[in-house]
């Protein structure tokens, strides 16, 4: 098969459209196209191919947008990097997925040279912007190159994507998506949406677009519609974003939207543009939507998905979004929805059957989409995995109609600002301190995160530990969204018979009055 089929379609119909804003640059599909295919053909040139992989360190630009659709052009497999990993943890993922070619924004390359050496499959480095030196430069490599499409075929089981997620053991899951996995998710996604997307509208993208924000992304660019990049997230930006460009279509984790509610002159703007907000990753509170709702109208919709599988799972749709109606309407404002087209899903206990209401029990999931495994951990791919379901580690109910409300995650999964973390990557960095003796870690409700991470420490005996110290030992590696933002000092850390950490103890006096024990 020819990769990248679907976005080169837009060719046919809506080659001279605006494809990509970022800033003051318009760029058509046209424009856009040529310039992936030039950097497909320049991986090419390096003779790299089908089998390689290209790990990604990049901030939202147009060069991103380019290696995005450039890297499966090219026949090769995508290794997105969040860019607020430490160079430890970029260095784990490139070495565990055995990068053929790392390409890096220059403000990183600093930060990512020390490590480079640990870096052992990479055959080349490409530096995006002026700082490069001994490396290979992405302009003077792409520059010359042609404008069409490289004569590459995959095959449809060939790996196009693999997505890190965090792992209970304190190492990250490369989860493996295979080309034909990755048209199924775009295609099933579509045929999910509220609204069908024209070629008039307009997508704002905030998020990395390295992860779920650039599986949104494509959606809009395949329909033909226009998609405008920011950098980074600030309030007062995005607000001045959709007046200026008209932006009908908006994703959003639940930390950005709440802050785009704390801006003081938010009423000013004209957001009468907006026909969908989209949020998902990350739980929100009921009051918060209620707000939100108030301010921009019903046209929310939540999204619950998951690397192994992506949004949508189930969703909540803007006409379940009910702020004044019967109390059974308005609970549903806590719940993910229902379960979306071509996703099915079950609720089950400890013995595998169905809970009834009221009753809690792990999600299952069965779909098209499903990641195909785990790279190179089996053992892991067989515990998740079973029967052609995923075990999601997920907790939930089910109401009478259908609803399911998550209430607790079965791996002590935290979710800060639309972030996994898992404790134990976290207490292992804390460990490192040689004045620890134990270390627990937990999320604790904050209304702007939606959970944030707190550490209890037992120091060993005799000796006294600060706060900016724990810190201290965590900065060197941890991406700065994983470091606590509280830590408590213990004599002791409750435990079970088998001497097992209770970390639900800790949590239960930070979510007394809390419904779920997500937030």
């Amino acid at each position: 098969m020819k990769p990248g089929l679907l976005h080169t379609w837009p060719l046919t119909r809506y080659a001279d459209r605006t494809a990509i804003i970022l800033g003051s640059r318009r760029m058509t599909f046209r424009e856009i196209d040529a310039r992936i295919n030039k950097m497909a053909h320049a991986l090419v040139s390096l003779g790299l191919g089908r089998g390689h992989k290209a790990a990604v360190l990049m901030r939202n630009s147009v060069q991103l947008v380019e290696c995005q659709y450039g890297i499966p052009r090219a026949g090769l497999a995508t290794v997105a990097l969040n860019i607020r990993l430490s160079p430890q943890e970029c260095a784990f993922i490139v070495g565990d997925s055995e990068s053929d070619v790392l390409i890096v924004d220059a403000e990183f390359i600093d930060m990512i040279e020390p490590v480079l050496g640990s870096m052992t499959t990479l055959k080349h480095v490409i530096v995006v912007g002026e700082k490069g030196g001994k490396h290979l430069n992405y302009e003077s490599l792409v520059k010359d190159q042609p404008e069409y499409q490289p004569d590459v075929e995959v095959h449809e089981d060939d790996v196009e994507r693999i997505q890190y997620t965090s792992g209970t053991s304190g190492k990250p899951k490369g989860a493996v998506s295979t080309f034909r996995i990755g048209a199924d998710r775009i295609l099933n996604t579509l045929v999910n949406l509220d609204q069908s997307i024209k070629p008039t509208d307009v997508n704002l993208n905030i998020g990395p677009l390295t992860h779920a924000a650039g599986r949104v992304m494509a959606l809009f660019y395949i329909r033909g519609a226009a998609n405008v990049i920011l950098e980074r997230f600030d309030p007062k930006e995005v607000l001045k974003t959709i007046e200026r460009e008209r932006v009908t279509h908006a994703l959003f984790v639940p930390t950005m939207l709440i802050r785009i509610l704390m801006e003081p002159d938010l009423k000013t703007y004209d957001l009468s543009s907006l026909t969908s907000i989209a949020y998902g990753t990350a739980p929100m509170s009921a009051s918060r939507l209620k707000e939100a709702i108030q301010i921009f109208g019903p046209i929310l919709r939540q999204n619950y998905g998951m690397t192994e599988v992506t949004q949508p799972i189930t969703y909540l749709a803007p006409e379940d979004h009910v702020v004044d109606g019967t109390e059974e309407q308005m609970k549903r404002l806590s719940s993910a929805g229902k379960p979306a087209l071509g996703v099915e899903v079950k609720v089950v206990n400890d013995d595998g059957q169905p809970v009834g209401p009221g009753e809690i029990g792990e999600i299952l999931v069965r779909s098209n989409k499903l990641i195909k495994e785990y790279w190179k951990q089996p053992e892991a791919t067989a515990e998740a995995f079973r029967n052609g379901w995923l075990y999601t580690s997920d907790m939930a109910t089910v109401d009478r109609d259908g609803y399911i409300y998550i209430v607790d995650r079965k791996n002590d999964m935290i979710i800060s600002g639309g972030f996994n973390i898992y404790p134990r990557e976290v207490e292992e960095a804390i460990m490192s301190h040689a004045g620890v003796a134990q270390a627990a870690v937990i999320g604790v409700p904050d209304e702007v995160w939606g959970e944030s991470v707190k550490a209890f420490v037992v120091p060993k005996e005799g000796v006294t530990l600060t706060e900016a110290g724990i810190l201290e030992a965590c900065k060197e590696r941890l991406a700065s969204f994983k470091k606590p933002k509280s830590v408590e000092f213990m004599r002791e850390l409750p435990q079970n018979a088998y001497g097992k950490i209770l970390r639900r103890t800790l949590k239960e006096p930070y979510w007394k009055g809390y419904e779920r024990k997500v937030h």
